[in-house]
């Protein structure tokens, strides 16, 4: 087995404090902090030894916490937000950086990776995250070693791995709303050489947002994964083989108008009685989501260092059609009127209709140096293909008593993009003297990316515009014989634009540690954002207009310290970051229009600075304090917007999705007994609010309090657990993610006050 696996795999606990926060920890008094070893410059080190702004979340405390996806990662990592449009649309913002842009030409702002693979795709982002040793959120710019996007921050997600001790594990949860989850897992040799794994999680709930109108409930669960490993060990080499499935199929999104725009929607939901966590659609959708991935991870030991290469394939289908507006548009249903004599028609609303299918390559080769000198580095050559198709229809659908829910309006726009992405990088740390050391790095990328965009107005094709006659839109038959009253889709085009960008990303730091207890550090460094191709939705010109790169220039100033005898972890990060060429996601006019739609422009420049603390405290050997605490001040510059009205200015506003407070706050008690072990934990978060649109206000996220508790009882044996848990225990309303489109703006429900218990027995 290699030397540097060796040192993560033997520094493992039997069983960590109630409050580690890692997996990978190093056995101490229980008086005193554990060690929090993390590989997020691609070696095993303490986290406190590091110049970078890292959260780890170990398997302990993602259990405690039932962090489980994105959503649920944020709520325990400062400087991080999460929302979500529909399943397969997620929305991540770190330190107020973030892209929503949905066509198939753009990427995220945050990057994801599932052991070292690069996961990109809005679609692909937010799977069940079951299984794991650790959590590692890094933040700010990490324009050097991952690279690829990753402006705002990443995500390294790492997954337990295979090993040679044959054990096994089963659990089950019961909750209210239906909830049921089971988790089973099987792990052992296979033979001197090879070690392997299984392990299987389902989730599902009902719908929590009821739709009054058609007497249903949206926003449910039901979501199984799968991931199969197997771990060579050869002589000077580790090998391991991985692959992942997910299947995920849910109702409709459940969304609910928030403020009336030519509609009058507030007016028809109140008549229907609506509250919160309620919608009133005349429409029913759903989301389906499928994805897998293979990747071969090979660590080769040398006498100066370890050549790894990981080579993965991943794949992503989604499917949904979900209701846009949440209400019969323009009030028109009969059902409104509350005489039962004349009750046929729900009504009609905007049905989005949204097929993608991506397909990546990667494949990264990296060489760690394990030099004894004062000097180490880490050089790599990343190549990266990815293949998406979106097609997304927006059809006026009618429901009626009579013939159910038809389509009556439709019209098409399709993105279709190829990227190919190549990068080489590489980082030296040199400890000048036992006290200061130096890191330098930098990466240089050069993206490309081929684009196609389409959009059909239906009337067009049945018209016989000229301009369309012998191409691919006569007779198309997504229009069928439906008539074309949503005007969406002003043109209908095909153009194929394409685009190449490269970007040099350097990195600086400073360590300084006086003692072996506090160690302060400067750095600073940049991120690069690849250019695209935004979501045209029937616009020519926006659809052969390139969308610049994001750049981010970051600076910080941390300091960590284990004090008071190890007992007091306390770190502190102070930054500023100049963000340029804001990659802007906007509902706007379009000439010739009805309805507008959304477009992606590089529009101004934001100034964000911000302190991030961290603070994990043993003040017994029973009791533990976990917290953290963000800052985020965050201003826009030389942001003018198209409005119906004409330009608007909106320079001065708070970034997108940049809470100006955020915090968590957990306390964990344990009690020894003679029957086993009891663990009681209470966890309390907040969150300012959040600007979701630059001009209108109507979209702000309302500030919000979430408490959080969970008992737990493990045997003497540690074979059995049982605990008692709930989430949202005030049972706050509140809306997790806001947009405006057409006329109005429209809000999507986060989830009720939820309370269950699980059973697991280990052995």
């Amino acid at each position: 087995m290699l030397k540097t696996q060796w040192i993560v795999q033997s520094k493992l606990i039997v069983r960590p404090l109630a409050i580690a926060v890692a997996a990978t920890v190093c056995h101490s008094a229980y008086s005193s902090l554990e060690e929090v070893v993390v590989t997020a410059q691609h070696r095993s080190e303490n986290v406190q030894d590091i110049p970078i702004s890292v959260t780890a979340l170990g398997a302990e405390m993602l259990k405690k916490a039932d962090i489980f996806d994105a959503g649920t990662i944020a709520q325990n990592t400062p400087g991080l937000a999460y929302s979500e449009f529909s399943p397969g649309q997620a929305n991540v913002s770190m330190r107020g950086v973030s892209s929503i842009d949905d066509g198939a030409g753009l990427d995220n702002s945050t990057a994801l990776f599932l052991d070292g693979v690069y996961i990109g795709r809005g679609a692909s982002i937010n799977f069940d995250m079951f299984d794991l040793e650790r959590i590692e959120v890094l933040r700010g710019p990490q324009g050097t070693l991952f690279g690829r996007n990753a402006i705002g921050g990443a995500i390294n997600v790492v997954t337990a791995k295979p090993s040679d001790q044959l054990r096994g594990k089963v659990g089950a949860t019961v909750g209210n709303e239906g909830i049921l989850r089971y988790q089973g897992l099987l792990n052992g040799p296979l033979s001197g050489a090879i070690n392997g794994k299984l392990s299987v999680s389902h989730r599902e709930h009902d719908g929590f947002v009821k739709n009054v109108l058609l007497n249903k409930y949206h926003k449910d669960e039901d979501q199984t994964s799968l991931r199969a490993q197997l771990m060579f060990n050869l002589h000077s080499s580790d090998w391991l083989l991985s692959v992942d499935t997910m299947d995920d199929d849910r109702e409709d999104m459940g969304r609910t108008p928030l403020v009336a725009g030519n509609y009058d929607y507030p007016a028809d939901l109140r008549r229907l009685g609506a509250r919160g966590r309620q919608s009133a659609s005349p429409i029913d959708g759903f989301s389906k989501r499928e994805a897998s991935g293979v990747s071969l991870q090979g660590d080769i030991e040398f006498k100066a260092g370890i050549l790894t290469t990981i080579t993965a394939f991943r794949q992503a289908e989604t499917d949904w059609e979900m209701a846009s507006i949440g209400s019969p548009a323009g009030g028109g249903s009969d059902f409104l009127d509350n005489d039962p004599n004349t009750n046929d028609v729900y009504g009609v609303d905007v049905n989005d209709d949204i097929v993608e299918e991506i397909d990546t390559f990667s494949q990264e080769v990296r060489w760690t140096s394990t030099l004894d000198g004062s000097f180490n580095y880490t050089i790599g050559f990343y190549y990266f293909t990815e293949d998406t198709d979106r097609i997304e229809q927006f059809k006026l659908d009618r429901n009626t008593v009579s013939t159910g829910q038809v389509t009556v309006g439709n019209e098409y726009s399709g993105t279709f993009n190829e990227t190919t992405s190549y990068a080489v990088y590489g980082q030296g740390t040199w400890e000048l003297t036992p006290q200061w050391s130096l890191t330098v790095g930098a990466r240089y990328t050069v993206d490309e990316k081929d684009y196609t965009a389409v959009s059909v107005n239906c009337q067009h094709v049945r018209d016989g515009d000229p301009s369309i006659i012998g191409t691919q839109f006569e007779n198309f038959p997504a229009c069928g014989n439906v008539g074309s009253s949503l005007r969406i889709i002003n043109e209908t085009f095909e153009v194929s634009p394409s685009e190449d960008w490269d970007d040099f990303s350097p990195k600086l730091a400073l360590q300084y540690r006086p003692n072996d207890n506090i160690m302060l550090f400067a750095a600073l460094s940049k991120g690069f954002k690849s250019g695209g191709f935004g979501g045209s939705q029937g616009v020519r010109s926006a659809a052969m207009r390139p969308v610049d790169p994001e750049t981010a220039v970051n600076g910080e100033l941390g300091i960590k310290t284990d004090l008071l005898d190890n007992s007091l972890r306390l770190n502190v990060t102070l930054f500023k970051t100049d963000y340029e060429d804001l990659q802007v996601v906007r509902f706007g006019p379009v000439e010739g229009s009805a309805f507008g739609a959304f477009q992606t422009t590089n529009l101004g420049s934001a100034d964000i600075q911000g302190a991030e603390l961290e603070v994990t405290w043993l003040l017994t050997t029973d009791l533990s304090i976990l917290a953290n605490y963000a800052y985020l001040d965050t201003e826009v510059n030389g942001l003018v917007l198209e409005t119906s009205s004409g330009p608007i200015d909106a320079s001065g506003s708070a970034l997108r999705q940049a809470p100006e407070n955020s915090y968590n706050i957990a306390v964990n008690y344990t009690q020894e007994t003679s029957i086993g072990l009891f663990d009681y934990n209470l966890a309390f978060s907040h969150a300012d609010s959040q600007l979701n649109d630059y001009i209108v206000s109507a979209t702000v996220i309302d500030a919000y309090d979430l408490l959080d508790a969970r008992m737990s009882w493990t045997s003497t044996d540690e074979k059995w657990e049982v605990a008692l848990w709930g989430k949202n225990l005030t049972d706050k309303e509140y809306i997790a993610h806001s947009y405006v489109i057409g006329p109005g703006v429209i809000g999507a429900w986060a989830p009720p006050r939820t309370f269950g218990a699980n059973v697991i027995w280990n052995w």
